[in-house]
């Protein structure tokens, strides 16, 4: 299965353009908070945002022996970077709370924000799915991250410039396919919805809102949809995390309230930006129309 492109360069590993270690991505005094933070793909964008000189990493997950191994992952490769651990699911909200909190009082809020967590309900055809299962999904894709964005613009310092990254998927926007993937797909899609009103609401106000679809991935996600028939050559884990710290960075700031994917060309991307600013484009919309 081969995969749309916006640009003409279709990236599957990562690229000088979007190395962390570049001085205009540098992310030096940052303090970056990733939600699923226990995850192999958090463990990778961690590492690329303590590489660019994150002050801070904070890992949110539900696990606490995966969240203790990155942490520990990060500490040794990167010893000037502070880590913290918080056990807790997206969907409780006191232990979220408490966890921004902490992090508020600590370092006077959140710089970065990350929400990889997300959920995969099982894949089954619509005719025959639990309705408990397929409610899962946005269960924690969208009000569990409705949890993590309020805690995020509560505890935040409004005289600091922030960024939230939504890691989404790219089959919110594509066709459907035949695959029983859309529980998975209606609450990304969902969640994908919300931020963009997110990021009118927040316009001019010192946040910047991105969806981003990080590539096939060989996670949890990316296994589920593989086995429900969606095979696809997994990306390189090292593009997806450096895109993010370029993501992050000024040189995306154009891209505020837009969908985009890792595989994509920061370059070209760049050289679109007036397109891009002035309609439309890259958001969730009817196809054909406007």
């Amino acid at each position: 299965m081969s995969m749309p492109t916006y640009t003409k360069t279709f990236h599957t590993t990562t690229y000088p353009a979007i190395s962390p270690l570049l001085p205009s991505l540098s992310t030096a005094r940052k303090v970056v908070l990733l939600t699923g933070g226990g995850s192999s793909i958090a463990t990778s964008i961690a590492l690329s945002f303590a590489a660019s000189g994150s002050k801070a990493i904070v890992l949110l997950g539900r696990n606490t022996t995966s969240l203790l191994s990155n942490k520990t992952q990060i500490e040794t490769k990167h010893p000037s970077t502070t880590v913290l651990t918080f056990v807790a699911d997206i969907n409780d909200e006191a232990a979220v709370n408490a966890a921004f909190t902490t992090v508020q009082q600590q370092f006077g809020g959140i710089d970065i924000l990350l929400q990889i967590a997300a959920y995969f309900p099982d894949g089954q055809p619509i005719a025959t799915a639990s309705v408990s299962e397929y409610f899962s999904g946005f269960e924690t894709n969208v009000k569990g991250n409705l949890i993590v964005t309020q805690a995020f613009l509560r505890t935040r310092t409004e005289k600091r410039e922030a960024v939230l990254i939504h890691v989404s998927t790219g089959g919110v926007h594509l066709p459907a396919m035949p695959f029983p993937i859309s529980a998975y797909i209606a609450s990304k899609a969902a969640a994908a919805k919300m931020m963009e009103y997110l990021s009118v609401e927040l316009k001019e106000k010192g946040v910047r809102v991105l969806n981003v679809h990080p590539g096939m991935l060989d996670t949890v996600q990316g296994i589920k949809a593989a086995s429900a028939g969606m095979v696809v050559p997994f990306d390189d884990a090292q593009l997806s995390a450096d895109f993010m710290v370029w993501l992050a960075s000024p040189e995306a700031e154009f891209l505020h309230g837009k969908l985009v994917w890792a595989n994509w060309d920061v370059d070209e991307l760049k050289a679109k930006k007036e397109e891009l600013l002035s309609g439309p484009a890259l958001t969730l919309g009817l196809n054909g129309w406007p």
